[in-house]
């Protein structure tokens, strides 16, 4: 597989894709998983469509996946740009699947919740971005990875696993790990849980548990 990921810290905050590619690696019987990014703090799909040179990349290699990732503001606040930028760097991806990365709710009692347009709770943030992700993958013809559906999963049944960084909003390690877990069982359709591979940060019971509710979660929405 040659993964093309489009997006901002969210996802090269503890390498997400260098884990996928990691725990690829590591799985023996698991076909090979490289991994390419184009990343800038911040970034809207709006940016990379425009500054970063992304759509270029997209359109110079034979890619399999190309991953796009919004900030994660944006389905809540910026839906039109949202919808027409996701649009254009699909559009850029041929032959390749494109996958949505659903990102996740910041932690309840963060500044956001105090506007309107957040939802003002983690739930209704999630549900927001799920539906307009929704939206845009049926007009597109693309496939949504279920990051932030596994976050809100590995908080109900792991509430001692603190998943946000302390600013309330990005990835702690255990929560990048949750994150690359999710793509690699979505991306290679097998359970990460015992693959035995080593992340700095992240111990292996833990390792395991958050693989499991990442496996748990893909298995029941590709069916």
């Amino acid at each position: 597989m040659n993964v093309l990921f489009i997006g901002n810290s969210y996802t090269s905050c503890n390498d997400v894709p260098g884990q996928v590619a990691a725990l690829a690696l590591a799985d023996p019987g698991a076909p090979e998983v490289c991994v390419h990014r184009v990343v800038e703090g911040g970034a809207t799909l709006k940016l990379h469509a425009r500054e970063t040179g992304a759509r270029d990349v997209i359109a110079g290699d034979p890619w399999t996946h190309v991953v796009l990732q919004e900030k994660s503001t944006g389905p809540l606040h910026d839906r039109a740009d949202f919808h027409r930028y996701a649009g254009e760097l699909a559009a850029a991806a041929s032959g390749a699947r494109v996958l949505l990365y659903e990102t996740w709710a910041r932690k309840a009692g963060h500044e956001i919740y105090r506007w309107d347009w957040s939802g003002r709770s983690p739930a209704r943030m999630l549900d927001t971005i799920r539906t307009e992700l929704d939206a845009a993958a049926r007009t597109l013809g693309a496939e949504i990875v279920p990051v932030g559906s596994a976050w809100a999963r590995s908080l109900e049944r792991h509430p001692q696993f603190v998943l946000h960084d302390t600013d309330d909003h990005h990835a702690s390690p255990l929560g990048s790990h949750l994150a690359a877990a999710v793509f690699y069982a979505w991306l290679v359709g097998r359970d990460p849980t015992p693959v035995s591979c080593s992340i700095d940060g992240v111990e292996r019971d833990a390792a395991i548990a958050l693989r499991a509710v990442a496996w748990d979660v893909v298995s029941e929405q590709r069916g």
